[in-house]
């Protein structure tokens, strides 16, 4: 599917928590200053190369709004990273990488996405404002943390577990409280949670099922999730006991 177009945004009023670091007083100069190219991605399949075509690879892209998908398969198991407002990524392989373990990756919009273009242009003008790199650098910090997060739940033995610690992981970032519990208003598809938790789709269904069941998530009418009751703590087992780690649910 072709991108929807190309514009340009003021990348400090698209993205005003880059501007934290600044004084007060000088973030409305410093944003009439800062325009960055965007990129308007449809919803569905993208590709990187399609959208970047025609010139050199920027830095890098920043997410300014909408959820971006991006599946890497080793094999024929995915393994999928959901990426939103704020993520710094690049969408493109480094041409001077020597690739010795086979994969793909594939990239998909869940919705209308819109990027900001990082390029050598903008960092030449930013770069007098160094609070604003540094949020840059903080927000792919971030992204790294939450990649090991991830790992650390794929590697949880029950697959609603996975699902459980996954959904009370997304709430931290995307949920708000609601009478009854917190709201998760994400809608993922099946295939999607799979390859975020390390499993196979039918086995994600079954799980999502014994969750519902169990009265600890409910599926909202809008496709996301109702969490309910605490988040599960984690539960140490003992020194000598090397088998995983399990979850403590609370119970009434």
């Amino acid at each position: 599917m072709p991108d929807a177009g190309n514009g340009s945004v003021q990348l400090l009023e698209a993205d005003p928590e880059l501007a934290r670091g600044l004084d007060p007083r000088r973030v409305r100069e410093v944003s009439q200053r800062l325009f960055a190219r965007s990129i308007d991605v449809p919803r569905g399949p993208w590709s990187p190369a399609r959208a970047l075509a025609g010139g050199t690879n920027p830095i890098g892209l920043l997410v300014l709004d909408g959820l971006l998908v991006r599946e890497a398969i080793v094999g024929d198991h995915p393994c999928a990273e959901l990426l939103g407002p704020g993520d710094l990524l690049r969408a493109w392989e480094d041409r001077d990488a020597e690739v010795l373990l086979p994969r793909t990756v594939e990239w998909s919009a869940l919705s209308q996405v819109r990027l900001a273009v990082i390029d050598q242009a903008l960092a030449v003008r930013a770069a007098q404002w160094p609070e604003i790199f540094a949020s840059l650098v903080e927000r792919a910090a971030r992204r790294a943390e939450r990649l090991v997060v991830m790992q650390a739940i794929a590697h949880l033995t029950r697959v609603d577990d996975r699902l459980l610690a996954l959904l009370w992981c997304l709430a931290e970032r995307w949920g708000r409280v609601a009478p009854g519990g917190v709201v998760v208003s994400l809608r993922l598809p099946h295939r999607t949670l799979a390859g975020m938790v390390g499993a196979r789709r039918p086995s994600v269904t079954t799980a999502l099922g014994q969750l519902i069941a169990r009265g600890e998530v409910e599926r909202r009418p809008d496709g996301g999730w109702l969490l309910l009751g605490d988040p599960p703590e984690a539960r140490q087992r003992p020194v000598d006991d090397h088998s995983s780690m399990a979850f403590q649910r609370h119970t009434a």
